[in-house]
């Protein structure tokens, strides 16, 4: 299996509320941590107008990260494509590709926090048509070698090449983040690998593995299960104290965003889970029902779930930033899960 982190830095560390609550310096000493410990992939989230300091300039800040780090891969989860002009957006990821010699996974998104959409002066409703339009641009932009022209209502671009060209051809592995069934399968129609929310429960998860798998086997194609990664809030407690306070500060973080995300007018699959995912609404059973927590021997029996249901790739979201749990995790439970056959990956139930 491969383990990796999720979250970002916080530029006014103060009442911890998100991502680690380090300062973008600190973060970059956790990810260059992280990846002496083993760890296989840093992903950073992109937000705005939260009024608690999230990450916004998403790709600047990956562009740091690979200066600083040599192996560890760099995603971002994501790129919220509606805000970006696509030329721009192709420039600054082709850049980011060459900074880290092919080491950037391009997670995108369309979003789905209603106070970006305002922020923005957008309409939630827009969001689809606007992500389809620019990404298959950008896709477009990454192979063409020579000069072209674009123009639609919304876009017009004369004679452009986009420059730098890309390490990874045809271009950085695409990863969409994706909760009902129908985006879980139309991603898998449109050829992106797969990024699952912290959120939803273990059952929930396996049943979007199933939609993704099954979508793949229609269409004749094989099961990669590394083209899915799932996030999983980690909440390393050796003790119930530890486990209550991590609870408390879990808890600040899924009431926060789920305020940021909702709005009469509309609700967030990924922070108001649809009916089918369990324990919605209460933070701390929504964490007991789907968070890597506990001690070492709980944390691994919790991964062993995410094994069985055919995930080899788990995003670990920490909001804690400790580096002591980011240790004991890398010695104690990602030994127990290496060099494990994966000929057969077994289908949840």
């Amino acid at each position: 299996m491969k383990f990796g982190l999720f979250g970002g830095a916080q530029a006014v560390p103060g009442e911890v509320i998100t991502e680690a609550a380090l300062g973008y310096h600190e973060y970059g000493e956790y990810i260059q941590a992280a990846e002496r410990l083993g760890y296989s992939s840093a992903w950073l989230v992109e937000h705005h107008f939260t009024g608690f300091s999230q990450l916004s300039a998403t790709l600047n800040y990956i562009s740091y990260l690979a200066g600083i780090t040599s192996k560890i891969r760099l995603g971002s989860a994501v790129v919220v494509v509606p805000w970006h002009n696509p030329v721009l957006l192709a420039e600054q990821v082709a850049t980011i590709d060459q900074l880290s010699r092919g080491r950037y996974d391009f997670g995108v998104g369309r979003g789905y926090r209603a106070n970006e959409y305002h922020g923005f002066g957008l309409e939630m409703d827009d969001g689809q048509e606007i992500f389809e339009e620019s990404i298959n641009f950008i896709r477009r932009a990454f192979t063409e070698t020579e000069r072209w022209s674009y123009k639609s209502d919304r876009y017009t671009f004369n004679d452009i090449i986009v420059e730098p060209p890309v390490v990874q051809k045809p271009h950085p592995p695409m990863w969409v983040g994706a909760a009902s069934e129908g985006s879980i399968r139309g991603a898998a129609r449109n050829g992106y690998n797969l990024l699952l929310a912290q959120v939803p429960s273990f059952e929930a998860i396996a049943e979007s593995v199933n939609f993704y798998r099954d979508e793949l086997d229609q269409m004749g194609e094989p099961f990669d299960p590394y083209r899915i990664a799932v996030t999983r809030g980690m909440m390393v407690a050796n003790n119930d104290a530890e486990r209550a306070e991590a609870h408390v500060l879990r808890g600040k973080f899924l009431t926060e965003v789920q305020v940021l995300a909702t709005d009469p007018r509309f609700q967030s699959k990924t922070f108001v889970p649809a009916a089918r995912h369990k324990n919605r609404g209460d933070p701390t059973e929504t964490s007991e029902a789907g968070a890597i927590i506990g001690n070492s021997e709980e944390m691994i029996e919790r991964i062993e779930r995410l094994y069985e249901i055919g995930v080899r790739d788990v995003a670990l979201h920490d909001l804690s930033g400790n580096f002591d749990a980011l240790e004991q995790f890398a010695e104690e439970v990602m030994p127990h899960f290496a060099d494990r056959d994966d000929d057969t990956v077994k289908a949840a139930e």
